[in-house]
């Protein structure tokens, strides 16, 4: 079964953040939904005949479509990950699922993992547990999102790990309770993490969680924060989800500071970069989408190094740092971001 063997993983793997295993280089784009077919809340809906145009080209295209899971097992295993590999992830339960993204999952033969809120279970809008039993007799995979969805960082550094701790053992309880497992993976409430909470999970058995940071998954990902695309509200497109499709992971060997929790506002980001196969001339870097210049590079031996720090202070609660940047040949664009996050801040 899957969960012993991340039992016995753990008692192998470093107990760093960041997986250390010899293994092989992969990049796997992994999207993340909400709600399908659900105009009433735009900004995490996608339309049903988008969400159906993205699993034709997938089918048509040939991509492998694999559980959140299942990837981190091969991942930790050292097992080969096919090329144009594929992770679609959904978050919160929602009964849209259900109704609208289930039938076509079905109807072109691909797997997702649902990360569920375990207190919301059976509420309005939300799949009850006899559903989400069916969507796992479907093939779909369950992963953990919290029993009650808070804004966890909130509880400051002194509280945050028993605050999250005891939100964990709620949920695993309720999953115990009525789907009979306890799930090893585990999607952040709102993408918010810091490295504490992080290390819970750790001593928790959960193996591997995601973010919301946007990104590409790869060998030398933070095990507890695997970036995720959003395709919902702008970013639903079509056209979105083939430009991020074909993008690659930059390969981020070292980045400063290990949390995303603002500390110093405005924070600088400092990465060390593996230079292999980039342009180091072109990178560009964004503020939630927005084009900065406020970067400055540095070149050493297969090393490149940049730092990032805007002029003004973080007004949002989240604030994405986006680092795209050309391949040598100009053919392939690698990404990397960090996500900030000013505690207290109200959600815009």
């Amino acid at each position: 079964m899957l969960s012993r063997f991340f039992l016995l993983a753990l008692t192998i793997f470093s107990i760093s953040l960041f997986a250390q295993k010899e293994t092989s280089v992969f990049d796997i784009p992994v999207f993340v939904y909400h709600r399908f077919g659900d105009n009433r809340y735009p900004s995490t809906d996608i339309p049903v005949e988008t969400f159906e145009k993205q699993l034709k080209f997938l089918s048509e295209n040939h991509y492998h479509v694999i559980p959140f899971g299942n990837a981190v097992e091969k991942w930790m295993n050292g097992v080969p990950i096919p090329d144009s590999t594929v992770i679609l992830t959904i978050d919160d339960g929602y009964l849209s699922f259900y109704e609208n993204a289930l039938p076509l999952l079905k109807k072109y033969g691909f797997t997702a993992t649902v990360f569920v809120q375990t207190e919301t279970v059976g509420g309005n809008d939300f799949m009850n547990w006899d559903q989400l039993n069916r969507i796992r007799q479907a093939g779909i995979e369950i992963g953990n999102h919290s029993a009650e969805h808070f804004h966890f960082v909130d509880a400051g550094p002194e509280m945050v790990r028993h605050v999250f701790a005891e939100d964990l053992q709620k949920a695993v309880l309720a999953f115990k309770a009525h789907l009979g497992i306890s799930p090893v993976i585990y999607a952040y409430p709102y993408g918010e993490w810091t490295p504490a909470m992080a290390e819970v999970l750790r001593q928790n058995g959960i193996v591997a969680a995601a973010a919301q940071n946007s990104g590409v998954f790869c060998e030398s990902s933070n095990a507890y924060a695997v970036p995720r695309f959003p395709m919902g509200g702008r970013f639903a497109t079509m056209e979105g989800f083939k430009e991020k499709i074909r993008m690659k992971a930059l390969r981020v060997v070292e980045s400063s500071p290990a949390s995303p929790v603002v500390e110093n506002n405005p924070p600088s980001l400092v990465l060390k970069i593996n230079s292999a196969g980039i342009n180091p001339h072109q990178f560009q870097f964004f503020v939630n989408g927005i084009k900065s210049e406020n970067f400055t590079v540095t070149t050493g031996e297969g090393l490149i190094g940049l730092n990032m720090q805007v002029a003004g202070a973080l007004t949002s609660r989240r604030t994405l740092y986006t680092v795209t940047v050309p391949s040598t040949d100009g053919k392939q664009w690698y990404w990397y971001s960090h996500l900030w996050i000013v505690r207290k801040l109200d959600e815009e």
